[in-house]
């Protein structure tokens, strides 16, 4: 099994000009490359660039800078406010999870404002009113009791990376249809007011896939919308496959072990925990024989939802448009927001979520930035809040 047992004859280097690389690889532009570093900040073009500077360690400095302005020309605050400030959310939150209800008389409050969203596009100011929930976890699979000699072994061991593949394609179909079982039994359709209201967003689904997405299409469940099914569908996606030898040349092993990490998002009124054990089921229903596979879970949220009849929404809408001089619109996002669910579960309270980020911050990847502008007139919006209040 070493590197140089098998019966090829050794590859000839000399005199060999590389050949180029396939037309089709020649069209795939190349990763953003951190250009400053992640944790010296870099302000250019009005941008700040660093590590978490758009998610969301600026946009939590608006909240505070809004606070000292008011204290510092006021000398005291129009409301009373309680700060809570938590660093956990993408590992999970197990914390804070678990301090909210503990505390339920020390956190009573009318609404929490939570600044940990965006804009629907530059200068237009947006509130949102919908979190997809999450699941994640691994899916672990175990076939040989050790890594086997594929010439000796293949075509009878089991191999846990095919039993993988095996598995997430019975999850989900090639057009984007999840498989499983009673996983959209529970999904509530957006009302047609919410759907009127996202069809007359300014939105250029072609401009969407090329400057934000950058690949050659578009995919997703047929007959829906980019919007339903980036905020009102749920989904699963694959973020890691491990297992096997992956390192420089090649080793013909068949791995005994191989594992993927996978979330799914969940929407109104689906249940994380029905939606794990569903989940698990159909992981189980799909396992080929020769092996065995388990769903470890991480972490889970519910989806929420917030009614933009609130008077504290409305208020939150009026000093975003006074400051930005545009209508605000009312969105929903993709992503989760666990403690938005928490609050309103242990504490009976609505989140005002006024965000401020851009779609082309590239929050989680390279290269993340927040525009200096929209920091500054996002301590405006909460200031002008709360003095409405």
């Amino acid at each position: 099994m070493g590197r140089r047992r098998t019966l090829d004859p050794p590859p000839r280097r000399a005199h060999r000009s590389p050949r180029p690389p396939p037309p089709c690889l020649r069209r795939i532009p190349p990763r953003p490359r951190p250009t400053p570093p992640p944790f010296e900040p870099v302000i250019k073009n009005d941008n700040i660039y660093a590590r978490g500077a758009c998610d969301d360690k600026g946009q939590t400095l608006i909240l505070l800078a809004a606070l000292r302005r008011l204290i510092e020309r006021d000398g005291r605050l129009p409301c009373n406010i309680k700060v809570l400030i938590e660093g956990e959310e993408e590992s999970g939150g197990e914390h804070i999870e678990a301090y909210v209800p503990a505390h339920v008389e020390k956190l009573a409050a009318d609404a929490a404002v939570i600044c940990d969203t965006e804009m629907f596009a530059p200068g237009l100011p947006a509130l949102c009113t919908g979190l997809r929930g999450i699941i994640y976890g691994e899916i672990h699979v175990h076939g040989p009791a050790q890594d086997l000699h594929s010439g000796s072994y293949g075509g009878a061991a089991p191999n846990p990376l095919m039993a993988i593949a095996e598995i997430l394609t019975a999850l989900k179909s090639r057009d984007g249809h999840l498989l499983i079982p009673g996983f959209y039994d529970d999904v509530r359709t957006p009302s047609p007011e919410e759907l009127a209201a996202w069809a007359s967003l300014p939105f250029d689904e072609e401009h969407y896939r090329v400057t934000e997405v950058g690949s050659p299409a578009l995919t997703g469940e047929p007959g829906f919308d980019v919007f339903l099914r980036t905020w009102a569908r749920p989904t699963l996606e694959v973020h890691g496959i491990v297992g096997g030898f992956i390192g420089e040349g090649g080793k013909t092993v068949i791995p005994a072990h191989a594992y993927a990490k996978i979330s799914t998002r969940l929407v109104p009124d689906q249940d994380p925990l029905k939606s794990v054990d569903q989940l698990r089921a159909a992981i189980a229903a799909a396992t080929p024989a020769g092996v065995t596979a388990e769903f470890r879970l991480h972490h889970a949220a519910p989806p929420s939802v917030v009614d933009p009849s609130h008077p504290l929404i409305a208020k939150a809408a009026a000093a975003l448009t006074e400051t930005f001089g545009r209508q605000t619109v009312y969105i929903r996002s993709g992503g989760s927001i666990p403690i938005v669910g928490l609050f309103l579960r242990s504490l009976g309270i609505p989140s005002i979520l006024m965000g401020f980020g851009l779609p082309d911050d590239n929050c989680h990847s390279p290269n993340e930035k927040f525009h200096l502008p929209n920091f500054h007139q996002g301590i405006d919006a909460v200031e002008r809040f709360l003095l409405s209040l």
